[in-house]
């Protein structure tokens, strides 16, 4: 079988939904909606590390992006970060696509718009000149229903 080449980077939790605080939970296991999706678009998965979960544990408090954003936790992130970028490097130089994200909306770490571990994502990614064109979110509602059209936007 051909292989699309496709690569989608998608949050850890999209398709682990055990690693999110209890109270934040979105589905038994992972977001259905979200992985049909890519799935009918062939994409392969680069599913990232949880960086709240490996810093913190399974057990720890609701947080907020103000929270996160100290040095021990953006340092905690490239270094969780390093063997999935040296991951999307392979892929890129094997003639792979790596163009899209899907994220967590109002997460303070997966938001793709604003989530410390995102912002340390894209700084990594750009030093190895791989650009990301179009950024997903999941929304945050209490039962998520992805959906390509709306839960979109441009990468700046």
């Amino acid at each position: 079988m051909q292989r699309s080449k496709k690569i989608l980077i998608v949050s850890h939790c999209i398709l682990n939904q055990n690693t999110v605080i209890e109270e934040e939970a979105r589905a038994e296991g992972a977001v259905q909606s979200a992985v049909e999706w890519a799935m009918k678009e062939g994409f392969g998965f680069l599913q990232l590390p949880c960086p709240e979960f490996t810093f913190l544990g399974l057990n720890r408090p609701p947080m907020t992006y103000e929270e996160y954003d100290i040095p021990e936790y953006r340092r905690h992130c490239r270094e969780i970060l390093t063997p999935v970028i040296q991951q999307a490097e392979e892929y890129v130089k094997n003639g792979y696509q790596m163009e899209e994200l899907l994220g967590i909306q109002s997460s303070p770490s997966c938001d793709p718009s604003r989530g410390v571990f995102m912002e340390e994502l894209y700084g990594m990614l750009a030093d190895k000149g791989i650009t990301l064109k179009k950024l997903r979110y999941l929304p945050n509602t209490s039962n998520p229903i992805f959906n390509s059209e709306v839960h979109s936007m441009m990468k700046n």
